[in-house]
């Protein structure tokens, strides 16, 4: 056997083949891909995951957590982990492709003075450069929250972070990762670190509080209280940001609980609260903030949805890359499948399960409880639906795609009920404690991850929000990122905060009946017969 084999790197519909030495560890082989790597390589974030062809290593221990045995039969292995025995070919999702993450052509050189947005989310981080001169937006990039290694969810982190060398550790990897992001947004952008002059922070409670490493003993127990829901203004040599030691740093105020600087950011931007009428804004992600805005008065709550709506959790959920399913159109006699960059399929988004389930539940694959059905009780489908249906190794799954082997099972449609349950549930105990019934809501605002393409329709079929007509479902997208940008001047931020002091916030967690509404918002609704 010689010595070198051949790699064919394939990201998107893009190829690139070259001879690299036997044996070598894939992730040096990929050296400049742009890989995620909050854990260092050391196998246990899963952020480096490749699908292999040609001859695969035996999974290593690491890998076995991750993927399941159908999973690894398919090819798909850690990057880190995994070194190459032959001849392989590796499909690479790409970075720039992501949904939602808009990467601007390279500008040249410019010298003039740049703000920075910076969007602190549970699992994924996001920063907008702009030209302070010309308000022109820049570059946006975006990447997984090293904290993530820690814990998916913000209670985890809490309890790793009620000691000084937990609190510093969680402080080291947030700030690490948004100089990452700097770095990479400046060079793309035309710019050097140093002349960003102004920086705007925006993150629900618990990341604003690592971020300035204030203790977070208080957000972890009843009645949830931050340690200071003030705006805060700091310099940039204080904060440990690559950026001019004299930038100014600005934190948007929290509103209390669970509901931070993001939620007043994307309540700012959206306009809701200026708009006649009554209306509802729901951004959907780890940790879901609802608002609800009618005659002057602003309601909030916060709910703890789970990472499942940015396809974290599920066994063939992916964040949006080429090759990620976004959406499906499904019927008795079609099986239609969309995905970024209209390549091969290799996992599902957020979206793409939602739309999914959707789909299903408009089949009669799933009752209203989430069960997936067996082949005995579909015996009046069509043949093409029914062979779909099998045991997998986690029980009953669908197989969403014959060639790649992309399944849905019992265990996702379940963490798809916990978190779409927990956003109906909030969405629920503020219309009622307003005394507002759905048909009044003229409004209804979808921020997050979730882009234009989307159906509104499978959200409604889902059950995550109140039925409306799906006219009155608009989609803006990251409006936490937005609000943030606005941030950036004097006059938005005096915007901002004077909102931010209208709004009532409500603990559900005091309800009396939110258990219950919790419980019944699991249920997916029963078929209206609109079907798909």
């Amino acid at each position: 056997m010689g010595e070198l084999v051949d790699l064919v790197i394939i990201t998107g519909k893009e190829r690139k083949v070259s001879r690299v030495r036997r044996g070598i560890r894939l992730l040096q082989a990929l050296a400049g891909a742009k890989l995620e790597l909050p854990c260092g390589g050391q196998g246990v974030c899963g952020g480096c995951r490749v699908l292999l062809k040609g001859e695969l290593p035996p999974p290593t221990p690491e890998e076995k957590r991750f993927f399941s045995r159908q999973m690894l039969a398919q090819g798909w292995r850690l990057a880190c982990q995994t070194s190459l025995r032959g001849d392989t070919k590796v499909h690479l999702p790409g970075r720039e492709s992501r949904a939602g993450i808009r990467v601007g052509p390279v500008y040249k050189r410019r010298e003039s003075p740049v703000g920075a947005a910076v969007d602190l989310g549970t699992t994924t981080l996001v920063v907008t450069l702009v030209d302070l001169e010309s308000g022109r937006r820049l570059v946006t990039v975006a990447g997984l929250n090293p904290q993530t290694e820690v814990g998916a969810d913000l209670i985890t982190r809490i309890q790793q972070a009620l000691s000084e060398e937990g609190r510093d550790r969680l402080q080291e990897m947030l700030i690490s990762g948004i100089n990452i992001l700097i770095e990479e947004a400046a060079a793309k952008g035309g710019v050097t670190p140093e002349q960003i002059r102004v920086v705007s922070v925006v993150g629900n409670p618990v990341m604003h509080h690592f971020f300035l490493r204030l203790p977070v003993d208080s957000l972890g127990r009843t009645p949830f209280a931050p340690v200071s829901k003030e705006p805060y203004l700091t310099e940039g040599a204080k904060t440990g940001l690559a950026l001019h030691p004299r930038a100014e740093v600005y934190l948007a105020p929290l509103l209390g609980g669970f509901v931070g600087g993001d939620a007043a950011a994307a309540l700012y931007a959206s306009g809701l609260a200026a708009r006649p009428g009554k209306g509802l804004l729901v951004d959907l992600g780890t940790n879901g903030e609802i608002f609800l805005t009618g005659g002057g008065r602003v309601w909030a709550a916060s709910t703890a949805a789970g990472p499942a709506f940015e396809g974290q959790g599920i066994t063939w959920g992916m964040r949006a890359a080429p090759g990620a399913i976004t959406g499906a159109k499904i019927a008795r006699n079609g099986w239609y499948l969309e995905t970024l960059g209209g390549v091969a399929p290799l996992g599902i988004t957020g979206s793409g399960l939602i739309s999914l389930v959707a789909a299903l539940l408009s089949l009669g694959l799933i009752t209203p409880e989430g069960r997936l059905k067996s082949p005995e009780e579909i015996r009046d489908l069509p043949a093409v639906i029914r062979e779909r249906l099998r045991t997998g190794e986690d029980g009953q799954e669908v197989l969403i795609d014959k060639k790649s082997g992309v399944t849905i099972n019992q265990k996702d449609i379940r963490l798809l009920q916990l978190a779409k349950g927990a956003v109906r549930a909030a969405v629920d105990s503020l219309l009622d404690d307003a005394n507002v019934v759905p048909e009044e809501l003229e409004t209804i605002f979808l921020a997050g991850a979730f882009g234009s393409g989307l159906d509104s329709s499978a959200l409604l079929r889902i059950g995550l929000l109140p039925r409306v007509p799906a006219a009155r479902i608009k989609f803006i997208g990251n409006a936490a990122l937005k609000g943030a940008v606005q941030a950036l001047r004097p006059e938005g931020r005096r915007a901002l905060e004077g909102l931010a002091g209208k709004v009532r916030h409500i603990s559900l967690g005091n309800r009396e009946n939110y258990q219950d509404i919790f419980v019944t918002s699991l249920l997916f609704p029963e078929d209206t017969g609109g079907g798909f």
